[in-house]
């Protein structure tokens, strides 16, 4: 690389034409070529440094690229090698061990499966339910809101104590229940609520002591939309004690 970078040189001075000017000498002219031939000479000298580090560089690069190449190789063999191993033992073995191995391996691949749906079901549901009891109310009016103030439980802050209303924090099939309870010759006429559209209602009267009735209902909501439960004829009286007579509304999300 030297050897070109010097023959260059040559040229260029073989081809340089002397000074023009009179007053500058021929051995002035020659100082300053040799001068810058030398200038040169040191760059081609560094740039040829720099050209052999790279050169280096690669040629390390290659060798640690071959080294991981080679372990992968290594790897490659060994997985084989037990792969083989293990083949010739499966054929050794006798046809009731081989039986045991696929049971015991059907049943834990059983178990790793109920556990993979159960992780699932568990990430892909979120956790949301409530249940909540005693209305603030007992005499009630044509579409009043049933206020339940005490929240057995509340998964999610779907439930709110304030408003009675129960407002969706995700998509997905919820299930909705109403427990109505009414003392004796009292009239209980409700119905659960989606935004003001009636998913089912429930009327209840017994002359012969306290009763309760309990009603279900599926429904898809989309985040935000709100579920309650009201009175539909004015007049209706709940009863509510604290021993097991509980007037109460919950739900669910059951799939989303």
């Amino acid at each position: 690389m030297t050897g070109i970078f010097q023959l260059l040189l040559l040229v260029s001075v073989t081809l340089a034409s002397e000074p023009t000017c009179p007053a500058c000498s021929k051995y002035d002219y020659e100082e300053k070529m040799l001068e810058r031939m030398i200038r040169m000479e040191f760059a081609f000298e560094k740039l040829d440094e720099k050209l052999e580090q790279n050169l280096n560089k690669l040629k390390e690069e290659k060798a640690r690229l071959q080294e991981i190449v080679d372990d992968l190789k290594d790897q490659q063999e060994q997985a084989e090698s037990r792969l083989v191993s293990l083949m010739e033992e499966v054929e050794r073995n006798q046809s009731s061990t081989l039986k045991m191995v696929v049971d015991n391996s059907n049943s834990t691949l059983e178990q790793i499966s109920a556990a993979y749906n159960n992780i699932k079901e568990q990430v892909l549901i979120p956790a949301v339910y409530f249940h909540a009891r005693s209305p603030q109310t007992s005499s009630l009016s044509t579409g009043e809101i049933i206020v339940y103030k005490t929240g057995e439980i509340n998964q999610g802050n779907g439930y709110s104590a304030t408003t009675g209303k129960f407002t969706a924090p995700v998509q997905g099939l919820y299930m909705f229940f109403m427990h109505t309870c009414t003392n004796t010759n009292k009239y209980g006429y409700l119905q659960i609520v989606k935004d003001g559209l009636n998913l089912i209602a429930n009327d209840q009267h017994e002359t012969t002591g306290i009763t309760c009735s309990s009603s279900q209902v599926f429904v898809n909501l989309d985040i935000g939309e709100n579920v309650w439960v009201q009175c539909t004829v004015i007049g209706s009286q709940l009863y509510h004690d604290e021993a097991h007579r509980w007037t109460s509304f919950g739900g669910a999300l059951i799939h989303n």
